[in-house]
């Protein structure tokens, strides 16, 4: 893991490595890719809806992840712009005082935000990097006046078209999924060209452990090339950054393949069979001879989703979660749990879980932390990954069957994984919650198996776990 020199506002300086690289679509014979319990992880969304003074879709809002800083994403658009992605929303500054995009890390440097496929298990960064050929700008450089907003307009890579809604992260604010539709934005330099041989999008990368063992899910969409069991240049760069994941330092290895239910039983085995195969002599080479390996493939017969939908046509999203490799990593020692400090107990703060919400194969976590007191409460939150340690505000989940770490991907950002971008809680110092006010803090994690309804959340610098409910899908 390298280190980014960045200013003390990004909310995280390490930073895995990613050769970017378009998302490759999945091998013959399967087709071309396009996906008392607790409260809903997130609140509800605005859908999409007509307006009746323009006729136009009005789009989606994404609320505050504090409320010492009522900021908001309005109008929240993903259109496809020929083979690119195009967000575009208002940036409403609804506190006090003047506002900056690059206060939020919003703007072309420092890019704190991303897109995610869910069923597909990709991340998308903006085109171009960090940088001036980074395809970012707002409508203005100048202050964001209290009650006013700026439009600000990010190009990424377009996913598959059977893709049809993105779940879109952005500092300051709770992630929200957004579809994908067809239509006029405003206008901004970045859609009227620009680079795109750097679309930045690469496989999340996610970790569950028990007691001796490690695993890590990978989606076969963006580690190989349709009609290839070629690894592409992404996928070698999330095997280098598993490799860097993996806490055993000796055990056995076993890389499991699996495709979905298009095409013949035969077909679908061999497939899964070389795919599964490739991963392994890419582990070999990477994690070295303390450990054993063997591969396996198992076609289409153990699927995560439904193949189709109820009424029988076809399910694309689901297809796509059936296409992955997992890695199972068994270790002759016992795997360390993450640890924590009580500075969020000792700071007098209360921790409460919003909700646990499952989404096309992750579950989606969130956590209101309310400062009850009189003074402001520090909170020293960091969107880094430090092995076995979980940092103020952090989240972890944990099950009968083991573990759950926050997903990160490979993306050249200012943040390590997918939760809370960074500790930008309230106008002027960072990381304090003032009195009286609440953060959401949030991650995103991989899915426990059907069968369980509940984990317990732990959260950094809180004492002890609490229990919740997860939200079936809906």
């Amino acid at each position: 893991m390298r280190t980014l020199t960045a200013p003390l506002a990004c909310g995280a300086a390490l930073v895995l490595g990613l050769t970017a690289c378009n998302p490759a679509r999945q091998a013959h014979p399967e087709p071309l890719t396009s996906q008392s319990p607790a409260k809903a992880a997130l609140p509800p969304e605005k859908t999409p809806d007509a307006s009746p003074s323009s006729g136009k879709a009005e789009g989606v809002t994404a609320g505050p992840v504090s409320t010492a800083y009522p900021v908001e994403g309005r109008n929240l658009r993903l259109v496809r712009t020929g083979d690119a992605l195009a967000l575009q929303f208002d940036f409403y500054n609804g506190t006090q005082d003047p506002l900056s995009i690059d206060s939020f890390g919003l703007d072309a440097r420092e890019q704190l935000m991303a897109l995610v496929d869910l069923p597909r298990g990709t991340a998308y960064g903006p085109i171009g990097g960090s940088g001036a050929d980074a395809r970012v700008a707002a409508s203005s450089d100048e202050r964001i006046e209290p009650g006013g907003s700026v439009t600000v307009t990010a190009v990424f890579a377009a996913p598959p078209k059977e893709a049809k809604q993105m779940l879109v992260l952005l500092d300051g604010l709770l992630p929200v999924k957004v579809p994908i539709t067809t239509g006029d934005l405003a206008d901004s330099p970045v859609l009227r060209g620009g680079p795109t041989d750097r679309p930045q999008t690469g496989p999340l990368l996610c970790r569950a452990g028990g007691p001796s063992t490690e695993t890590f899910k990978l989606p076969s969409d963006v580690l190989f090339a349709f009609g290839s069991a070629q690894l592409s240049p992404a996928a070698k760069a999330a095997l280098a950054a598993l490799r860097n994941r993996v806490e055993a330092e000796s055990g056995a290895v076993t890389v499991n393949g699996h495709t979905d239910s298009v095409g013949d039983n035969a077909s679908n085995q061999r497939l899964s069979e070389q795919r599964a195969a490739a991963v392994d002599q890419a582990l070999h080479a990477g994690l070295g001879g303390e450990f054993s390996y063997a591969d396996k493939g198992h076609g289409e017969s153990e699927p995560v989703a439904p193949n189709t939908l109820p009424d029988g046509s076809d399910n694309p999203d689901g297809r796509a979660q059936n296409r992955r490799v997992e890695v199972a990593i068994k270790s002759g020692t016992q795997v360390k749990e993450r640890t924590s400090d009580t500075s969020l107990s000792d700071a007098g703060l209360d921790v409460q879980v919003a909700g646990l919400q499952r989404m096309s194969g992750y579950v989606l976590a969130s956590v209101k932390v309310t400062n009850p007191g009189s003074e402001p409460a520090k909170i020293d939150y960091d969107n880094s990954f430090t092995p076995h340690e979980l940092t103020p505000g952090q989240l972890a989940l944990a099950g009968k069957s083991g573990t759950y770490d926050l997903c990160a991907f490979d993306l050249p950002t200012y943040f390590d994984f997918i939760g809370t971008l960074s500790q930008r809680f309230s106008p002027g110092k960072l990381g304090l919650i003032p009195a009286g006010a609440g953060v959401t803090l949030w991650g995103l994690f991989p899915a426990p198996p059907a069968a369980t309804t509940s984990l317990q959340v732990q959260i950094g610098g809180y004492g002890e776990r609490l229990p919740a409910e997860i939200t079936p899908e809906g």
